[in-house]
């Protein structure tokens, strides 16, 4: 198991130190960045390649300007624009020579735009040439892989970008969503997309994987994009000790919150929550707030101005999470969105008892309220409260029953269990990539369309699909995106009725919810139909038939089917 960085700026030697004296890097298991290689990678390259110009090749070395020496583990050297702009990076071996120039100034030197990476041997010569810096981490990773098999298990949204265009034979790109990928709730699955969301969502089908932590997530997405059959519901995981102690004794009243103290994390609602508590009965209810971040001052503040600082304390960070909730009677949960919360399993191993806001995507996937936990209203402050006072006035055998049974609910999270999940998608991920390839054609005889009470868009298909080599080995799915004009953004719909015809011959019926309609306006937009068979697939322009009865539906020049939003 590698993890690979991309980054020019830590230092990956003190990184693999710090890891491996916690204890988090087991063995067979290591840390290669793309900067501390690329002088192993170069070694490979005897020759330039045939071909390659090198007419950006301008290293700092003959260059009469300022120029700056930047912060980090290897030597780089910078120069700038006048207006502070980054024009161009140098990077050094240890030994001192070059060993790649990375101009941003290739279309014309002094003004950004256009990129130049250029590998250079160790005399400083030029030998590979690269138009971007997903063309040299491509480089890298084919380099690091060889003609071997390989999984690429994908956590962070900035390199998902550059691994959705990574396609190998032998190679297995599987990304996992840790975040809820809407900017908020309000319009439901429909909502708006966060900005990462919004660059690496439209692309999900280009991965031969997409995990997601819970089936509720999953559901919404597939509304929105419907699942092209990439999908897979995985949750976090985290070691169960094997037996862990059911009657330690625990501090009556305290309460633990482990969260970045930002907004999101609303950990405010838990201080009034507790000052709530305290004004209202006479339980020694306590709070202890671990994490840091930018509401720090503020949330003092808070503090100071409920009067609760004698029962509620912002800690700052511990490596000892484990052993306070061993102590602690309950946790808390209330950001505005969490992709599966890990740290309610955490909670729960302890037998501390979470609370945690119904907030979407994880509570609901790990809580089953009054079992195990409790979930409360979102973003009600008072209902916390109450929730939190119920359950420190339960009798102490209903509260240990309780402890139990989180327990119990968090051995479902075990890295046994999930890691050997894990191996089963990988498997399954490796065999649908490498299904022998179908070659698909799809094209529309007759189209209709209606809008429907309440919005809801229907629109009628009558396609053919056929392979030209041999008779389709399954029954195709269908899907119909509607994509507005001037945006990445798109919704897919799965044929909600499929009906064979005839040979090859299909009736289809599309309804998108609506939504959708109220998401994109004002917009224009297009329609496209897919088939998908065997791993395979085909688009076409959703075309026009018969004369429009709205005045929003129009045919273009090229007779496709768009309609005006407003």
């Amino acid at each position: 198991m590698e993890i690979l960085t991309f980054d020019d700026f830590r230092d990956y030697a003190e990184i693999r130190s710090r890891l491996s004296k916690e204890g988090f890097l087991s063995d067979g298991t290591s840390v290669l960045n793309l900067w501390e290689d690329l002088p192993t990678m170069v070694e490979g390259l005897d020759v330039p390649d045939v071909g390659q110009d090198f007419v950006d090749f301008a290293p700092l070395a003959t260059w009469s300007g300022p120029v700056k020496e930047l912060d980090g583990p290897h030597t780089r050297r910078a120069r700038y624009a006048v207006d502070g702009t980054l024009l161009q990076v140098d990077h050094f071996r240890t030994d001192g020579s070059l060993l790649l120039s990375d101009r941003h100034d290739a279309q014309q030197h002094g003004v950004h735009g256009g990129r130049s990476l250029i590998l250079c041997n160790d005399e400083g010569l030029p030998l590979r040439n690269f138009g971007s810096s997903w063309g040299l981490y491509r480089a890298w990773l084919e380099f690091l892989i060889g003609d071997a098999a390989a999984w690429f298990v994908v956590d962070n949204k900035n390199t998902a970008r550059f691994m959705a265009t990574f396609r190998r034979d032998s190679a297995v790109v599987l990304y996992v969503v840790h975040e809820s990928h809407l900017m908020s709730h309000a319009d439901g699955f429909a909502s708006e997309l966060t900005p990462s969301a919004q660059e690496v969502f439209p692309h999900l089908d280009r991965f031969d994987g997409v995990v997601y932590l819970t089936e509720h997530q999953a559901a919404d997405v597939h509304r929105r994009y419907a699942d092209a059959g990439n999908s897979f519901v995985l949750p976090n995981s985290r070691s169960i000790d094997a037996e862990a102690d059911r009657s330690r004794r625990r501090t009556p009243g305290r309460g633990i919150q482990v969260a970045t103290l930002s907004r999101r994390k609303r950990v405010d609602h838990s201080i009034r929550a507790i000052h709530r508590v305290r004004s209202s009965s006479d339980l020694a209810v306590q709070l202890d707030a671990f994490g840091d971040g930018s509401q720090r001052d503020a949330l003092q503040g808070l503090i100071s101005q409920l009067g609760v600082g004698d029962f509620v304390r912002l800690r700052g960070h511990s490596k000892q999470i484990r052993s306070e909730f061993q102590t602690a009677s309950f946790s808390l949960l209330t950001s505005t969105s969490e992709a599966m919360g890990l740290v309610l399993v955490e909670s729960m191993a302890a037998g501390c008892i979470p609370i945690a806001y119904d907030v979407p995507y994880g509570p609901a996937a790990i809580i089953d309220t009054g079992v195990n936990g409790f979930i409360v209203e979102y973003g009600n402050v008072e209902k916390l409260a109450e929730c939190i006072e119920s359950f420190l006035a339960l009798p102490e055998d209903e509260q240990l029953t309780l402890r139990v049974a989180a327990m119990e609910r968090a051995r479902d999270f075990s890295d046994h269990s999930i890691v050997s999940r894990w191996a089963e998608v990988m498997r399954e991920a490796w065999e649908r990539k490498h299904r022998a390839p179908v070659a698909l054609t799809v094209s529309i005889t007759s189209t209709d369309y209606c809008v429907r009470s309440g919005g809801r868009l229907g629109i009628q298909v009558l396609a053919q699909v056929s392979s030209p080599d041999t008779a389709l080995p399954e029954t195709p799915s269908f899907f119909c995106a509607m994509r507005a004009r001037q945006q990445q953004d798109f919704f897919r719909v799965e044929a909600s009725e499929a009906v064979v015809t005839g040979e090859g011959a299909y009736r289809l019926q599309f309804d998108f919810d609506p939504a959708v309609t109220r998401s994109l306006r004002p917009s224009t937009v297009d329609f496209t139909l897919e088939a998908r068979c065997a791993g395979s697939h085909a688009t076409t322009r959703m075309p026009l038939h018969g004369d429009p009865v709205s005045l929003q539906v129009y045919a273009t020049r090229h007779g496709s089917m768009s309609m005006v939003l407003s």
